[in-house]
């Protein structure tokens, strides 16, 4: 190369790499870095030795300057993200992207769906959290900036003034589905998750690039204008400022006629709605079938209310009153969590058979036995009374809002709280369970906002919901068949039927494994959601693991060899089949029956063969990890329907359904193995012995 040409070749690399997302950059980086060194170790030989030498003495040195030149600018775009836009103070810009809450952005996760990373999956965010909930509202609204790679975080590309809020406010109501939020119009749009616009405005805070917050590292801007997302911002107007004008001289006040007043009547004013903070103030639902419902209200001392406080709720800074709702008759309870889930949480049991109907448990673990009363120092709840008419079930309560040892109760925050159902009044296993985080605002005379339960579900039911049932299929139905297929292969009519059963049953299962694995993977992806961060999802990596290992044993099976030393490599007509086959000639001396019986027998009373150490090592590898995988498969079964109906508050329990179905088939496979290796046996051995 000429120099020249180096240098414009270097240039436009150089221009080529910074429009390329940082993943890209990096790739780039290793194959130029790369070729190089590849390029020398492998020399072109077709050409004259002289001529070689005098080409390369020709261009080396602009070709060396070309490949540093490259090699440098693609290593250092790889390894220094290309940097944001820079904006000035003054500056006029355009941004377009997914507006978004600065609350949600502060507390890393969506209020609407605690499990999504808000930087992570933006457009699962609802309208109704972004334009009803006043945690959102009024914290200040933002612009998201798109990824630079797909499965990347979002960043914060502008936040907005006061103005700038009421008029994306204004904005989003117009294009949010009527339905979404109690703002929404439905006008211009028909948003309800993930609203996007391009927001236009003046720069009136740089930010600091150097921060690892996020906010800090975005711009404020001084909102003029909010556009449609589909508009963009390839053709957006700046405002125009005005030349100041000098005002026009000030007339002389023209002589103000009096009037009499003494016949006038004053103007009526409107009086301000006063709120009643000592009545309910908010309600949410907690399940849809059987109808559970919450009403509350909370009170804080020294704050614009009317409530009336005890000295104990004001030593505690507040009282919570309730009114838990159930349409049928049994108990009903609330409990205070830090997780959402049912160990070390608190609970209000309200049992309506009991001697005090309303009182605090602890809850120690999943089970009846770990649910246990307080102390009766720490039963401080009050105005307790439970109503029971018409086939309804209602509990009332007050619980001060911050107690010694317990967990508390955040007045003007996100509060935690699983909720269950009986179908009787005495303490049993619950009709109904969920999980629900409610975002509280103490009462003033001005009221307080609407609020929703923010439930732990969201977008990615759909994704639970399949891997649920394909791994059911998996471990509750083909890995029990292909297990009973070898125990009971005998009852299997068909010489080495048994076999093909177990290898498609097995096969299917390893598939079916692996999609499930798959639907788990990409909905913990889409909401942001550590991987493997508790015992059901580290039991499946290993049964992910294990099943492919299994599989791959499976198909090095060594085969078992002949008397005569030759080793069997049939059609794998059974496990034993080979067996089987060596000893053909010595059952032609049995009778018919007894040939029928011995020709598709458990290996309990099979003739006796010499097998290698590494068929035999294999055996016990195979057999063992199958055992081991149905048990690990069965428990994460049982394990995942208890998580799903805690997260989507599913009032139908299938974990019975499991254990008597798997229990079922597996305690037929363990029945008939036990009689043939005992009963028949003996049959067998007095058959042959009588010969």
């Amino acid at each position: 190369f000429s120099g020249v040409p180096a240098i414009g070749i270097f240039i436009a690399w150089a221009t080529f790499l910074l429009h390329l997302p940082r993943f890209y950059r990096i790739v780039l980086s290793t194959i130029v870095l790369a070729a190089p060194l590849a390029g020398s170790s492998f020399p072109t030989t077709n050409q004259p030795k002289m001529t070689r030498t005098a080409h390369t003495s020709a261009s080396s040195s602009s070709s060396a300057l070309l490949v540093v030149l490259v090699s440098m600018v693609t290593l250092l775009s790889a390894v220094s993200p290309v940097s944001a836009q820079t904006v000035s103070e003054g500056d006029c810009i355009c941004r377009e992207g997914i507006i978004m809450d600065r609350f949600c952005i502060d507390r890393g996760t969506l209020l609407d769906n605690s499990r999504v990373q808000t930087l992570v999956g933006p457009e699962q965010h609802s309208m109704h959290c972004l334009l009803d909930v006043s945690l959102c509202v009024n914290s200040g609204f933002t612009v998201l900036g798109d990824p630079e790679v797909a499965g990347g975080k979002y960043t914060v590309a502008a936040q907005f003034d006061g103005d700038g809020n009421d008029l994306v406010f204004d904005f989003a109501a117009k294009r949010g589905r009527s339905s979404s939020c109690n703002d929404c119009t439905g006008e211009l749009g028909d948003f309800t998750r993930g609203f996007r616009a391009a927001v236009v405005g003046i720069v009136e805070d740089v930010g600091n690039p150097n921060s690892s917050d996020p906010l800090d590292r975005a711009p404020s801007i001084k909102v003029t204008s909010v556009m449609d997302s589909s508009d963009g911002c390839a053709s957006f107007t700046c405002p125009t400022v005005d030349p100041p004008t000098l005002a026009a001289p000030t007339p002389p006040p023209s002589p103000v006629p009096t009037t009499s007043t003494e016949n006038l009547t004053p103007l009526p004013t409107a009086s301000p709605k006063v709120v009643n903070c000592n009545e309910f103030q908010s309600v949410v639902t907690l399940n849809e079938s059987p109808l559970v419902t919450l009403e509350f209200v909370v009170n804080v001392p020294d704050t614009n209310s009317n409530y009336e406080f005890t000295d104990e709720e004001v030593a505690a800074g507040g009282v919570m009153s309730a009114l838990l709702s159930y349409d049928g008759v049994g108990y009903v309870s609330l409990a205070t969590s830090t997780d959402g889930f049912m160990p070390n949480a608190e609970a209000i049991m309200c049992l309506p058979d009991d001697e005090v109907p309303v009182s605090k448990y602890f809850l120690g673990e999943r089970s009846q036995a770990a649910v246990v009363p307080v102390d009766d120092s720490a039963q401080t709840l009050l105005n307790t009374e439970i109503i029971q008419s018409d086939g309804k079930t209602k509990c009332l309560f007050r619980k001060l809002l911050n107690e010694d040892g317990e967990i508390p109760i955040d007045p003007n925050g996100l509060n935690t709280f699983i909720w269950a159902i009986g179908g009787s009044n005495a303490l049993s296993y619950h009709r109904a369970r969920g999980s629900v985080t409610i975002p509280f605002e103490q009462c003033t005379l001005q009221g307080v906002s609407e609020v929703m339960a923010l439930t732990q579900g969201g977008t990615y039911d759909a994704y639970w919901k399949a891997h649920g049932i394909i791994m059911g299929l998996a471990w509750g139905f083909f890995a029990p068949v292909a297990i009973v297929s070898a125990i009971c292969r005998r009852l299997i009519p068909g010489e080495g039927v048994w076999f093909q059963i177990h290898r498609a049953a097995n096969t299917l299962c390893c598939i079916l494994t692996i999609a499930g694995f798959g639907l788990a993977v990409a909905a913990y992806n889409g909401t942001g959601i550590p991987h493997f961060s508790g015992s059901h999802q580290r039991v499946g990596l290993t049964i992910f693991v294990v099943v492919l290992l299994q599989v791959i044993n499976g198909m090095l099976r060594p085969h078992i060899d002949s008397p005569n030393g030759d080793a069997l490599k049939g059609t794998h007509k059974d496990t034993d089949s080979d067996e089987e086959e060596a000893f053909s000639d010595e059952r032609k001396s049995i009778t018919a029956s007894i040939v029928n019986f011995s020709l598709r027998r458990s290996r309990a009373h099979t003739p006796k063969t010499d097998k290698t150490a590494s068929r035999f090592a294999w055996e016990v590898v195979h057999r063992s990890a199958g055992l081991a995988l149905l048990g690990m498969g069965l428990y994460n079964g049982y394990t995942g329907l208890m998580i799903y109906a805690m997260r989507t508050g599913n009032a139908t329990d299938y974990t019975n359904v499991w254990w008597g179905w798997t229990g079922a088939i597996l305690g037929f496979a363990l029945l008939y193995s036990a009689y043939d290796r005992c009963v028949a046996k003996k049959s067998f051995l007095r058959a042959t012995s009588s010969m």
